[in-house]
């Protein structure tokens, strides 16, 4: 039996680079590919290889002709090796001086970057210059994991795995039309939905028909309905009389032409709920820059409750 490591379960004569190796392999598919891209022999690749197998004493791979594919084993393996080396990059980043050490990266939808970061990025400049926030707008679920984040702005229900998550904002769909639009169109109750032209968010492409579901009505005829890429250019849709399109209550109050050329189509009918949440890896949130970034996030959202 091999010596164990009590604080990571690995022989204590397990050299990193055999896991550099390893992750190699699995993202190549190839002895051989993996062997060009560290520039090693394959059989060398392949000696590393066996020995890990036998010091994990569970088979990684299974061998195809010229190629191998994970075993289960491999596949969980794989991720915990992978997680491993972005942890380490993340720990060389977090340590050196100079500009990743400044910068807050926000991964967040469109329409609450749009609606809730920007109009109150000026105000957190002002109270922390020495941040340098960069803000990626995706409709993608981020991956801490795999990606260089710090911070995600996430709707659902908050129950992430190996995440710390501050709910923001409690929200709910809110059909709006322009003022034009529902003058010219029957829009008193969700049943009158059946029969509007319907603005759709390819991101949400469920939101609407789990709405309707939720006021008890039922609309399977799409046809005629219009797909917009994101939520902004749903809303923008709307304000120009094409439909009515599906809003996010209160996210879409803060909408620069509210009340104006955009409004509400049913007053008075809300749900389901969802939540907007600050979501980080679990223990970022003593960093100095994360706990700045949350409070002064979760303040302006309260101003949007």
């Amino acid at each position: 039996m091999h010596e164990l490591n009590s604080s990571d379960g690995l022989p204590r004569d397990l050299p990193v680079t055999i896991l550099r190796t390893f992750d190699a392999v699995a993202n190549a598919g190839s002895f051989k590919a993996a062997a060009e891209s560290l520039a090693l022999t394959p059989s060398a690749v392949s000696h590393q290889m066996k020995t890990l197998e036998q010091r994990l004493g569970v088979a990684l791979f299974r061998r195809q002709g010229r190629t191998v594919a994970l075993t289960d084993a491999g596949e969980v393996f794989a991720d915990h090796v992978r997680q491993g080396f972005m942890a380490f990059q993340r720990g060389i980043l977090a340590t050196r001086s100079g500009d990743r050490a400044r910068q807050i990266r926000v991964s967040a939808l469109e329409l609450f970057s749009q609606l809730v970061l920007i109009p109150n990025l000026a105000a957190f400049a002002e109270m922390w210059p020495r941040y340098d926030v960069r803000i990626e707008t995706t409709p993608r679920f981020a991956d801490f994991d795999l990606e260089d984040l710090d911070i995600a702005i996430r709707v659902g229900d908050g129950r992430w795995a190996d995440l710390k998550n501050t709910e923001l904002l409690r929200i709910t769909g809110a059909p709006v039309a322009s003022p034009g639009f529902l003058s010219a169109h029957r829009c008193q109750s969700p049943g009158d939905m059946v029969h509007s032209r319907l603005i759709h968010d390819t991101a949400q492409p469920q939101a609407w028909r789990i709405w309707l579901a939720a006021q008890g009505v039922e609309r399977s005829d799409e046809t005629g309905d219009l797909w917009m890429d994101s939520a902004p250019a749903a809303l923008h849709a709307a304000e120009q009389g094409l439909g009515v399109a599906f809003g996010i209550d209160p996210l879409v109050r803060a909408w620069p032409r509210f009340g104006q050329q955009l409004v509400l189509a049913l007053p008075g009918f809300t749900g389901p709920y969802s939540r907007y949440w600050l979501s980080c890896r679990r223990g970022a949130d003593r960093d100095p820059k994360i706990r700045a970034f949350s409070t002064w996030l979760r303040a302006a959202c309260r101003d949007l409750a």
